[in-house]
C-alpha cells in the first residue's frame, strides 16, 4: 500500500467549473500525424494548452480550451480538435484511479507538419 501521497497526480489549478485540475500524464504520447491533422495552415511554433475530463479507456472528453501561445494562433484549438485520439492515465489519489476527473494537457508545437 503507498504512503499517502506517494503515487498521487500533480494538483495544477482548478478546471473549468471550479474541479480540481490534475496535470496529465500520457498513457501514450499523440503522434505528429495525429496533431497535424488539427493545425491551421501556417501554424506558428508555440503551444496550446486544454482541460478535458478522464473518461474509461485511457480517453478523455468534454475538453475546453485554456490557453495558446502565440495568442491567436488557434493551437489551442488544435488541441481540443485532436483530443480524442489521445490515450492519457486518469489521475490518482492514494494510488487508486480517479476517472471522471479533469487533466490538464499541454501541447508544444514545434515545426510540426511544416
Amino acid at each position: 500500500k503507498p504512503a499517502p501521497g506517494e503515487g498521487d497526480s500533480e494538483e495544477v489549478g482548478k478546471g473549468p467549473h471550479g474541479e480540481t485540475l490534475y496535470n496529465a500524464e500520457w498513457a501514450r504520447e499523440p503522434t505528429d500525424a495525429e496533431l497535424a491533422g488539427y493545425l491551421p495552415k501556417n501554424a506558428p511554433d508555440g503551444w496550446g494548452l486544454v482541460a478535458c475530463k478522464t473518461i474509461p479507456g485511457n480517453r478523455v472528453e468534454d475538453c475546453v480550451e485554456l490557453g495558446q501561445s502565440p495568442a491567436g494562433s488557434h493551437l489551442a484549438s488544435a488541441v481540443r480538435q485532436a483530443a480524442w485520439q489521445f490515450r492519457v492515465r486518469p489521475p490518482r489519489k492514494g494510488g487508486k484511479p480517479m476517472i471522471g476527473e479533469w487533466v490538464r494537457i499541454k501541447i508544444d508545437y514545434e515545426r510540426i507538419g511544416g
